[in-house]
């Protein structure tokens, strides 16, 4: 809280000095404390180890204090104020995250975790903006709170002009929530409770492995490393390649130019969609730069099509190049698998691939002589037409007006925001897997069968049942949505509400215009739509109601006339 204060409030000089002096002895005191704490551990214990991996966190923290307390006698680096308020902030949020795996060891359900942590980053997001370091002149509670949810949601629908409203702080602000609501706050607290305790209680692994959908616990930690290595490499290549295209044609000096890759590596592989630069990348600096387009279109892909995806794709890929390496090397037959990925990542692939090129032969049809028509080259208008195929599948970021697209146009955008991106992915929508399900589901029975088979696999019932649950809550909240912003405002055209509250729910933040227009009790429905559309309503029944054993009786069947 005194770091935020300091950097974030203004104050007279001398009140400053104060804190910072107050502050300077904190490190000293923490080290008492830990020292205590330790030897306290030590008496009451039944062992007496000395050493013990559970305390691996406090001997890490007092060690690194004990450093600086040394090193800052000898260095003007460690005794800056900066470098102190970097230390202080990176020890709370170390001890933040081994209480938060403390706290997942309570009765709440895995449903309810996730959904509270969601509820926790995004309250804790919107008082940071609030610092009035954050923003150029005042932010409202309602814009404050709306911003921080579209951000932890990956939305990117905003109330305010982003760009000009929020400071150098801000942004950076903008960035992380972004960041931690693209991976899950989760992801962060269970990857430091098994990197500085050793592990995590059964009870963690399992929800864990819920939320990431594995159905291996013991490998919870090895497919974490891959989760946070895949989504930070992805990101600084996107940025190094975003920086050299636009280092010399975007304007800024070479941080800034560096700052500006960065967030927009990190807005486009979470599926934000937010962008710092004037009029995002409608920009007349972006809209023609068709090879930074084209790199973060594929982030938006590389976001969006889930993390299992990601490991069945590494591990075919790996067990495949040993395969033949070894024939080739060592004249070993080669190892044929028969079945190289799930049938879950054989969906999502099969059906983002359609989507893209549906999409993409739609767009260019439809706005060739419309939008598409200031982009003189082929070459520019089939990166214009991938763009806008890709970007509405949970992204957010337009390179055209969105107020002149053609009618057919904006109902494939409300079709694709829909449908969205794979599950455990940095996307939103009612997911590939459950369009294709239900899709499956209509061939399956105008052919007269009662499953449905997708690659010579029988799927459960129990996975159909979900997809036409999912379905039939996400147009039960969407048009719950436009019925209360009907209601309080009721001079805006309804098919741009329609627009705005599929574009809310879906996680994307493509707008026809119309966000800043709405009345703060529209910003509270959008807000709801974000969580909703984010944390999902199914996952919220899910840890609300307790589970019922029916397996101990089957009542008779009988059927039901539906046409």
């Amino acid at each position: 809280m005194l770091v935020i204060y300091q950097i974030g409030f203004p104050k007279e000089p001398y009140i400053i000095n104060g804190v910072n002096n107050v502050m300077r002895q904190i490190p000293r005191l923490l080290m008492l404390l830990f020292l205590i704490k330790w030897f306290v551990k030590i008496v009451v214990s039944k062992e007496k180890f000395i050493f013990n991996r559970k305390h691996i966190t406090d001997f890490i923290i007092f060690f690194s204090l004990f450093l600086f307390n040394i090193l800052k006698n000898y260095s003007n680096e460690f005794k800056s104020e900066w470098f102190l308020y970097i230390l202080l902030s990176v020890f709370f949020i170390i001890r933040f995250m081994a209480v938060s795996a403390e706290i997942k060891n309570t009765l709440l359900s895995p449903s309810l975790l996730f959904t509270f942590s969601f509820v926790l980053v995004i309250l804790g997001g919107t008082a940071t903006l609030l610092i009035p370091a954050a923003t150029n002149g005042n932010l409202s509670f309602i814009d404050s709170l709306f911003t921080a949810t579209s951000a932890v949601c990956v939305t990117g629908l905003s109330t305010i002009d982003v760009p000009t409203k929020f400071t150098g702080l801000g942004k950076n602000i903008l960035m992380v929530l972004i960041q931690i609501g693209g991976l899950g706050l989760m992801t962060f607290t269970n990857f430091f409770a098994i990197l500085f305790r050793g592990g995590m209680s059964l009870r963690n692994h399992l929800i864990l492995s819920n939320i990431i959908e594995t159905d291996k616990p013991n490998t919870l930690f090895s497919i974490l490393i891959k989760i946070l290595f895949y989504t930070f490499l992805i990101e600084i290549v996107g940025a190094f390649f975003i920086f050299i295209f636009t280092f010399n044609s975007y304007p800024g000096t070479f941080s800034e130019i560096v700052f500006f890759s960065s967030f927009h590596a990190v807005s486009a592989f979470c599926n934000a969609g937010f962008s710092i630069a004037p009029d995002g990348f409608y920009n007349i600096k972006l809209r023609y730069n068709y090879e930074v387009q084209m790199v973060i279109a594929l982030l938006i892909v590389f976001g969006g099509i889930g993390f299992p995806v990601v490991i069945d794709v590494y591990n075919s890929l790996k067990n495949t190049i040993k395969s033949a390496l070894r024939t080739f090397f060592f004249k070993e037959r080669f190892n044929f698998q028969a079945r190289n990925l799930s049938i879950h990542s054989k969906i999502v692939l099969t059906s983002t691939l359609v989507l893209l090129v549906f999409g993409t032969v739609f767009y260019f049809f439809i706005e060739n002589q419309n939008v598409l028509k200031e982009h003189t080259s082929l070459y520019g208008k089939l990166v214009q037409s991938f763009f806008g195929a890709v970007t509405p599948r949970t992204a957010g970021f337009n390179t055209v007006d969105m107020g002149k697209l053609m009618q057919g146009t904006v109902l494939i955008y409300i079709l694709l925001m829909w449908i969205g991106a794979a599950p455990s992915s940095t996307g939103g929508g009612i997911k590939v897997t459950t369009f294709a399900l239900a899709f499956s589901n209509i061939i399956a029975l105008a052919r007269g069968k009662d499953r449905i088979e997708i690659f010579k696999r029988e799927i459960s019932a129990s996975s159909s049942s979900r997809a036409f649950a999912i379905i039939f809550l996400s147009l039960m909240i969407i048009g719950l949505a436009i019925f209360f912003i009907a209601i309080f405002d009721p001079h805006l055209p309804l098919d741009s509400v329609a627009f705005e509250c599929f574009s809310a729910y879906g996680t994307v933040g493509l707008s026809l215009n119309l966000t800043p227009k709405l009345s703060d009790g529209s910003k509270l429905v959008l807000i709801f739509t974000m969580f909703l559309g984010r944390v999902g309503l199914f996952t919220l029944l899910f840890g609300i109601f307790k589970k019922v054993d029916y397996h101990g009786y089957k009542y008779p069947k009988d059927s039901v006339q539906v046409l």
